[in-house]
């Protein structure tokens, strides 16, 4: 007796809903902006002291909203 061939079903699926995306807090945006300006002028210095250095002017950066506490 011969194969029948089977047609694939179509299956009911659901539209996932990507989850809302939270809003970059101002220290990941500093962050963002500066680590790569730091590393542009200072190539020599690994990733860990750049990130160190960067943060430390995160501090006193007029962009802090807790600068000076």
């Amino acid at each position: 007796m011969p194969k029948v061939k089977s047609t694939p079903v179509p299956t009911k699926k659901t539209a996932v809903a990507e989850p809302a995306k939270k809003k970059m807090s101002a220290y990941n945006a500093f962050m963002k902006d500066e680590l790569p300006k730091y590393k542009a002028k200072n190539a020599g210095v690994d990733h860990k002291e750049a990130f160190k250095h960067v943060a430390s002017l995160w501090k006193n950066s007029p962009l802090n909203p807790k600068r000076g506490q």
